[in-house]
């Protein structure tokens, strides 16, 4: 007979289960390290774009390398805290700044056998399926939808990122969520997300990354324009022996 174990009850407390709708938190929060893959994965992803090398995709001049912001890593862990896998944080905009958001969810009715299946998998499960959605982008416009997540990791005034994880039990479903908030937000309507041409930070008024060859150093200012929003729900459905 199989043993439920659960690993890593971060919090017991009353406020935490009711913030997550009254579905059972397990996990919640991320580490430094987290931090450092998430800013590395997403100024790699960039780096591939301006230099390039993804297959079907322009190079980029103006492509900012990102940063960390608690900020937008605050108000996106918030949110995934309210454990609402299918829907955008409406109170994620900072005064006329528009922030960015991408959210990936993942469930198994399988509970987790030892700790590591109740971590995130930051690049497995949530940035690298953004990032292939380069496969389904026209250069040529914003075409959202299936390729919005793609096009706000790679815009190139984006120059900071926040993210926040929750691993919760909801009924039968075990469910990770992965939030991810950018600021200054991208996908802007009737605009594409960079400047085509190989790297040429001094023409925009920028300096070469040195950590990142290819990336620009400066933070973008939003206008306030219309922006998309950028939900990925995939699931899996498994049993338990």
């Amino acid at each position: 007979m199989r043993k439920l174990c659960l690993f890593l009850v971060v919090t017991n407390s009353l406020s935490a289960v009711l913030s997550c709708g009254g579905r059972t938190i397990l996990h919640a929060g991320i580490t430094q390290y987290d931090k450092t893959i998430i800013l590395d994965a997403h100024n790699r992803a960039r780096q591939l774009v301006a230099l390039g090398q993804v297959a079907n995709q322009p190079p980029a001049q103006n492509m900012a390398k990102m940063i960390w912001s608690e900020e937008l890593a605050a108000k996106a862990q918030e949110w995934a805290m309210q454990c609402s896998s299918y829907v955008h944080d409406p109170n994620r905009h900072r005064g006329r700044h528009y922030v960015g958001q991408n959210i990936a969810t993942k469930w198994s009715t399988r509970a987790p056998e030892n700790y590591y299946e109740s971590q995130a998998d930051w690049t497995g499960e949530a940035i690298s399926k953004w990032f292939d959605e380069n496969r389904f982008y026209n250069f040529n416009g914003f075409r959202g939808g299936k390729t919005a997540h793609y096009t706000q990791m790679v815009w190139a005034e984006t120059a900071a990122v926040g993210c926040g994880f929750v691993y919760y039990l909801d009924g039968k479903r075990y469910t990770k969520k992965y939030v991810c908030n950018y600021g200054p937000s991208g996908n802007v309507q009737g605009e594409v997300p960079y400047e085509k041409g190989y790297p040429s930070c001094s023409s925009h008024g920028l300096i070469e990354s040195r950590s990142y060859p290819g990336l620009c150093e400066k933070f973008g200012i939003d206008d306030g324009s219309h922006h998309y929003d950028n939900n990925f729900v995939y699931e899996y459905y498994t049993y338990v022996g």
